[in-house]
């Protein structure tokens, strides 16, 4: 049964909705009841007289008959099974309904979310050429109408739902299973990872990206960030991600000075670092604040070789400064690489040996394929993969961005993002910026949060605003707690107008009737504080505000497939087998 809002008073006057749909179903069981008899006694053969006739006169052409008896009562038993069926599936609809559904006719309209509808985002779909992908990216259904909605293979969207919102359930791993084409995935839990390995794996193949074994997935293939790397600004934006996959402890005491230098100085390293075909292994060497060892490579020379005199020069001057300042900026640089200092991460970031024979992750293959699915797992906080996380989404869509420009604007098979828990395990910086155009070249962002502050403590303020607004698609689901966040989405969703009606009676019992509109809030903050489960409000560019019912997994037809990849891949005998089986097979 629906859930009851407490907080909102009762009509003062005049018949309830409910209570008018009684008196209306009352007057059609009457007229039904009549219309019965009259039926009867014509298929019967009386044909003629009124029930009271039928009771009084027992001898005359006017009697009622047994085979009127046997018509009324055939149609007795019809009319309860009919009623019967109706309202087991009354009662069906009842008890799946919440306090806020009520409120849907209130916020829009079918005109509203028609762009969303499974017919439109086809039609887009088959203007866009990537039909083959699917019709779009699944967001819920519309508790107005119970159509499903979705997001068009050129919008972007920002998810807001608390912890145990059902982010996983009802929007991660529906929007990566409906896509035909390639995925990338981010969480910090093994749950999708045990659901969608299944499935996904029998589209393309499945990279798992697991250094903090969340899934107990070994290396079995590693990716080079130093590939990422193809001029000065990619060198710059890799430091970049590695500078903000760093904790709040380690950037406490960031200094104004060192740190933009330390950047300068990480940069510089990494364009020699991929000049000469170095890993990432190689900079604790070089991040010492002396010359290099005998054996170990120059950076200064080899960027002077290639042509980066500038870069070699301020190389040189670093290792120039006074004690004081090369501890404080080496030290600075040697923080953006922490990471490397878990020896677990390596084998995922450079080969293990010579004769390392395993396969290595290519973005720009993988943006390519049919619809190939990497999943990138990572804890949050002090040593977290983040760093790896961020760095590998980056360059798959850096490669998505290269394929574009190739393919006339827009790669051909749309590539999905979907990044849950992008604050705590993909602190990507240059994200917020990418929602503006990245939908229009076919890389589908899907960013999923816990809250608003969680959003800006990642980014900053104002460019997780600049986030929300480019989203052509924005959903605030159950659990958030933030005042602020919670006021403006009342805001947002509007007032609807209430006619108040009051009745007065005068001194000689005259009666008057007054009526008066007002104006209230839809849903005012504690009604969205209290979001029942399976409930969220979706703001689509250009439209009112849509009541969303969130669809499990378990509601779509791949749901078997999810359950025999949860049982798979949860069992630690068959996950090593599976991925035996997945390295031999893509040998």
């Amino acid at each position: 049964m629906p859930t009851q809002r407490p907080n909102k008073r009762r009509p003062a006057a005049g018949m309830t909705g409910g209570e008018a749909l009684a008196v209306l179903l009352g007057v059609l069981a009457l007229l039904w009841c009549a219309a019965a008899v009259w039926l009867s006694a014509q298929l019967g053969g009386t044909g003629h007289g009124d029930p009271v006739s039928w009771a009084a006169d027992r001898g005359g052409t006017g009697r009622w008959n047994p085979a009127a008896t046997g018509w009324l009562l055939l149609f007795a038993l019809l009319t309860l099974f009919a009623a019967a069926v109706i309202g087991v599936l009354a009662w069906r609809w009842w008890r799946g309904r919440e306090w806020t559904d009520a409120l849907a006719s209130d916020m829009s309209s079918r005109r509203d979310f028609h762009e969303l509808t499974d017919q439109a985002v086809a039609r887009d779909a088959q203007r866009l050429g990537c039909a083959h992908a699917g019709a779009g990216v699944p967001v819920g259904r519309a508790v107005l109408t119970g159509q499903n909605l979705y997001g068009t293979y050129e919008w972007s969207q920002v998810w807001i739902m608390g912890t145990r919102a059902g982010k996983t359930r009802s929007v991660a791993i529906p929007q990566v299973l409906s896509h035909r084409g390639p995925v990338v995935a981010t969480e910090n839990k093994r749950d999708m990872h045990n659901r969608i390995c299944g499935p996904r794996s029998e589209m393309g193949r499945v990279w798992v990206n697991d250094p903090q074994q969340i899934a107990h997935r070994p290396p079995s293939w590693w990716w080079n960030p130093m590939s990422f790397v193809t001029n000065v600004e990619r060198a710059q934006k890799l430091v970049e991600i590695w500078a903000a996959a760093r904790t709040t402890a380690d950037m406490a005491g960031a200094d104004p000075y060192f740190e933009p230098e330390g950047r300068a100085l990480l940069a510089n390293l990494v364009m020699a670092a991929a000049l000469s075909g170095e890993y990432v292994t190689r900079f604790p060497d070089w991040l010492t604040g002396f010359s290099p060892r005998p054996g170990v490579p120059d950076p200064a020379e080899i960027l002077r070789e290639h042509g980066y005199r500038t870069m070699a020069k301020a190389v040189e001057n670093f290792l120039d400064l006074n004690p004081d300042q090369k501890d404080g900026l080496f030290g600075t640089a040697r923080s953006f690489v922490r990471f490397l200092e878990t020896p677990e991460f390596l084998p995922w970031m450079a080969p293990t040996g010579t004769d390392d024979a395993r396969p290595v992750f290519e973005p720009n293959a993988f943006v390519r394929s049919e619809a190939d699915t990497l999943l990138l797992l990572s804890k949050d906080g002090a040593g977290s993969a983040r760093a790896l996380t961020a760095a590998l989404t980056a360059a798959v869509y850096a490669a998505g961005e290269e394929y574009a420009e190739t393919s006339g604007g827009r790669v051909p098979t749309p590539i999905l993002f979907e990044l849950d828990e992008a604050a705590n395990i993909c602190r990507w910086p240059e994200l917020p910026r990418l929602y503006s155009h990245a939908g229009s070249k076919g890389l589908i962002l899907v960013v999923i949060l816990q809250s608003a502050p969680q959003g800006e403590e990642a980014w900053g303020e104002r460019m997780f605003k600049m986030m929300i607004s480019a989203a052509n698609i924005f959903v605030a689901g159950r659990g958030i707690n933030d005042g602020e966040t919670l006021s403006l989405l009342a805001k947002l969703i509007g007032d609807r107008q209430i006619a108040d009606r009051s009745l007065s009676v005068g001194t000689r019992g005259h009666r008057s009737t007054g009526h008066q509109n007002r104006d209230e809030r839809i849903l005012t903050e504690a009604d969205l504080r209290a979001m029942p489960r399976g409930r969220a409000v979706l703001f689509a560019s250009g439209a009112r505000p849509v009541l969303l019912g969130l669809r499990d997994f378990t509601d779509y037809p791949w749901a078997p497939l999810v359950a025999a990849s949860e049982a798979h891949f949860g069992d630690p005998d068959l996950l090593a087998q599976a991925d035996s089986e997945e390295e031999n097979t893509h040998a």
